[in-house]
């Protein structure tokens, strides 16, 4: 171990007198008062009160409504009140990492350099990749205390890291955002079975309707498999085969339904609400084999009930959540419920003559894929040549796969009565899980089926070997000559025509789409040439056709089971719905999301489905996104929390050394670390000067002999504290140079190079001085008389009390001064000192 003498500065001293020294007492560092320990821990209340605060608002929720943020002003609080925040938290923080830094320094084993104003720079996420860090932790990995050493390193950085999100995370949860809110659900009750209302099989559905629907009302009643047919008829009215595909569709169709066709159908006078058809037609400029156009739409019977139950709720939203028009953007409510699907499947047109009744089918090989078939004899053509379409069902055989029924148009014969075009058609239809919802563009205007799986599609179906019978419902829903007929019953013809023919349903919806109404030729083969001339690869009415017969069949066979939802007795568009029998307190319960509908008796078939409901505006509420945000205000809360209960447990505060001019003062009345900070005055590149041991322990000096003086000690770079013997010497008068020998000690050849550097600096300032000037002492260096200064013990062997004596030589005077052995007397000062007491004051 090296050891220097405490050597004279060889600065001069001013020539003034010092400043009266009475601004500044001793103070205590370490303080068990109890006012001091509670004041200790004033800085962590306020933030940890803010953060739970917001943290109960965002774990239960608030919503606040969509015209929050009409005033920019509104918003900008909200994010100056996060910054705030912000500012507690990182306050708060350093109050902890200051109390670590000081504790290591008074009791722990040190701090490295880089570390010791860790309190001032934790705050800035830069800090952690400076070398001044990086040098401190070389620390960590030496031997000793291992275990305390890794601690500091990750209270620091995870205090670091708090203080770097806590912006962020604080605005993230205490500013509202423009989201989705949780606005009740309740389950309700369907009067029947899943099969009364999702039939595999329409027979049963068809013989419960029968009477009711006839004549007129089979097109009247939204119980009826023919109800939506005038809604049907008027859609398809406005436009042809050459614009349907294109017509009236809605920009964000595609986004909303997942397809380009969108557009509800109405039930006249009843409660039954629009319910939106989508799907998609084949793909008239890129026709694909195997392809079918399809069709969605929600069920009638739930949809009924959805609609009851939502205007009720709105009702509930406003008396009980107090919310108004205008505080909600969007409304959304859903059912997961099963949808009817139809796809369909035409052939290319044919010119049928009069003796013929072949006609083309395809065919289902699998379980979708659309295929060519084999001809079909349908002995049910008319050969009476007329001047208008005809339609009919055609029950198609196994070997055209899961079918569910054909169909077949005819259009008006040629000039000279000889032939006509005839198309087949195959369809299959079946249930699907959807989800309903209402649009979220224009509130309740119908509800419309969405994330439909298809893939989910029911009945089931089986391959079967072609040898055996195919079950009737074998991958596809049943249909009934019954159930067809009240599907396609006669109607008027809204705009009757000469004649005296009274068209079908599906005969008036294709007559009025004008399908077929420029065939004509006088060339009795050219009437199939004349369908395919459309100018849009030949298939657009096909297309077309395809589309229609979907639409029909889709929404009839979404009205099975509806019946079963009313008291029919009355008028229908009073019809009551049954089993809808709200609770005392409906208004509560479905807005807190429980049950709001009386459970029907157990000895009845139910089926129960579930409604939610959601609006859309400013609120506070959990999120994915704010997750992050909650850990890290999580993280202070705890942190702070086990602080407060540290520091009331062991009854220790302090806030000394919490400003960078109280550490300047420390480092300036501390002794020169000559060795382990050697040649740093002009700056610090090496990695391991940061990582040189800094400790703060109290020791004497002549003013204040009794260890009531604080010092910052550095360890050199063996690991021993770095400190100074001290020399009785004597200022005189003279001529003569003397160079003074520094003693050393050196173990480690690695700092051999720092030792002699410093001992060559001052062999080198005496050597340069070709004639020395003794100078004497001024009245006023350090120390100065002691009878200006506090009180000493007299008995001191350090005392100088002779009038005229030189005092000793110390580091900070400012003469140069020749320092001359006394005797070989040497006194070494204690290198380390003693650890601080606790309400002790210090100078």
């Amino acid at each position: 171990m090296l050891s220097y003498s405490r050597l004279s500065s060889l600065l001069p001293l001013p020539s003034q007198a010092p400043a009266q020294h009475n601004a500044e007492q001793k103070k205590i560092i370490i303080s068990s008062s109890t006012r001091k320990v509670l004041w200790c821990c004033v800085p962590h209340v306020l933030p940890i009160a803010t953060s739970i605060t917001i943290l109960t608002l965002n774990f239960r929720g608030i919503y606040i409504g969509a015209d929050f943020a009409t005033q920019t002003i509104t918003l900008m609080s909200f994010q100056i009140a996060a910054k705030v925040h912000e500012i507690f938290i990182v306050a708060s923080l350093s109050v902890i990492v200051f109390q670590a830094v000081r504790f290591e320094l008074l009791y722990g084993d040190g701090l490295p350099l880089g570390l010791v104003g860790s309190g001032f720079n934790f705050g800035s996420f830069g800090f952690f990749f400076t070398k001044e860090f990086r040098g401190g932790l070389l620390n960590a990995v030496t031997p000793g205390h291992k275990l305390r050493k890794t601690g500091f390193i990750i209270l620091l950085c995870g205090a670091g890291l708090i203080a770097a999100l806590a912006g962020p995370s604080s605005a993230t949860l205490i500013v509202p955002a423009l989201q989705t809110w949780q606005a009740g659900g309740t389950h309700f009750y369907l009067n029947g079975s899943l099969e009364d209302f999702w039939p595999s099989d329409v027979s049963r559905d068809a013989l419960a309707v029968q009477d009711i629907c006839n004549g007129s009302k089979s097109t009247e009643l939204a119980i009826c498999p023919a109800g939506g047919y005038l809604s049907i008829r008027e859609h398809w009215s406005r436009m042809n085969y050459t614009n349907f595909y294109t017509y009236d569709v809605p920009t964000y169709a595609k986004k909303l339904s997942g397809s380009r066709f969108y557009w509800p159908i109405h039930s006249p006078a009843s409660s039954v609400p629009p319910r939106y058809t989508l799907g998609n037609a084949r793909n008239v400029t890129a026709f694909s084999p195997g392809t079918a156009t399809f069709f969605v739409q929600p069920h009638a019977a739930a949809s009924a009930l959805m609609q009851t139950i939502s205007n009720k709720w709105w009702t509930a939203l406003q008396s009980y959540m107090k919310v108004s028009d205008r505080q909600v953007d969007d409304r959304k409510i859903g059912v997961e419920v099963l949808s009817t699907i139809t796809t369909i499947r035409c052939s290319d047109p044919q010119n049928l003559k009069t003796s013929e009744n072949s006609i083309h089918f395809p065919a289902i090989s699998g379980r979708f894929d659309y295929v060519d078939g084999p001809d079909f004899i349908v002995d049910s053509l008319n050969t009476s040549a007329v001047d208008h379409v005809r339609f009919q069902w055609v029950h198609l055989p196994d070997r055209f796969g899961s079918v569910s029924i054909g169909a077949v148009l005819e259009s008006a014969w040629n000039a000279q009565k000889t032939s006509r075009v005839a198309v087949g058609c195959s369809v299959q239809a079946g249930w699907l899980p959807t989800s309903v919802y209402t649009d979220e563009y224009s509130f309740w205007t119908g509800w419309y089926p969405w994330d439909i799986e298809f893939g989910g599609q029911t009945p089931s179906w089986v391959e079967i070997p072609a040898s055996e019978p195919q079950p009737a419902t074998n991958g596809r829903v049943a249909f009934s000559d019954d159930w067809l007929s009240l599907l396609n019953p006669t109607v008027s013809d809204p705009e009757p025509s000469a004649d005296t023919w009274t068209p079908s349903v599906m005969e008036s919806i294709i007559g009025a789409s004008g399908l077929a109404d420029d065939l004509s030729s006088s060339d009795e083969t050219s009437l199939a040439e004349a369908w395919v001339d459309d100018g849009q690869l030949g298939i657009s009415r096909t297309v077309l056709l395809e589309s229609i017969i979907s639409s029909v069949v889709t929404d009839g066979l979404g009205r099975s089971g509806a019946y079963r939802i009313f008291d029919t007795q009355g008028s229908s568009s009073e019809w009551p719905i049954s089993m809808f029998d709200p609770l005392p307190d409906f208004d509560k319960r479905i807005i807190d999301g429980h049950d709001a509908l009386q459970v029907p008796r157990q000895d009845t078939d139910i089926t129960t489905l579930r409604i939610k409901m959601q609006i859309t505006g400013y609120a506070l509420k959990r999120s994915l996104t704010g997750a992050l945000a909650v850990v890290v205000l999580l993280a202070h809360i705890i942190l702070a929390t086990g602080h407060i209960v540290f520091v009331l447990v062991k009854r220790q505060a302090s806030n000394s050394w919490d400003s960078i001019s109280e550490l300047i003062a420390l480092s300036q009345n501390s002794r020169p670390a000559y060795i382990a900070l050697a040649n740093t005055g002009a700056g610090i590149n090496e990695r391991r000067t940061y990582g040189r041991l800094a400790r703060i322990r109290a020791t004497s000096t002549i003013d204040q002999p009794d260890n009531d003086h604080v010092e910052l000690v550095f360890e050199g770079p063996d690991r021993e504290v770095d400190h100074l013997e001290m020399f009785s010497s004597t200022c005189y008068h003279g001529t003569r140079r003397e160079k003074k020998s520094i003693p050393n000690d050196v173990k480690d050849g690695e700092d051999e190079d720092e030792v002699q550097s410093v001992r060559s600096h001052f062999n080198q300032e005496l050597d340069n001085s070709t004639q020395l000037e003794p100078v004497a002492r001024q009245q006023w260096t350090w120390p100065r008389n002691p009878d200006d200064g506090p009180p000493r013990d007299r008995s001191s062997p350090r005392h100088v009390s002779q009038a005229g004596q030189s005092p000793l030589p110390h580091s900070r005077t400012g003469s140069r001064e020749r320092l001359i052995l006394q005797s070989s007397i040497r006194a070494r000062r204690a290198p380390l000192g003693e650890l601080v007491r606790v309400d002790q004051a210090y100078g």
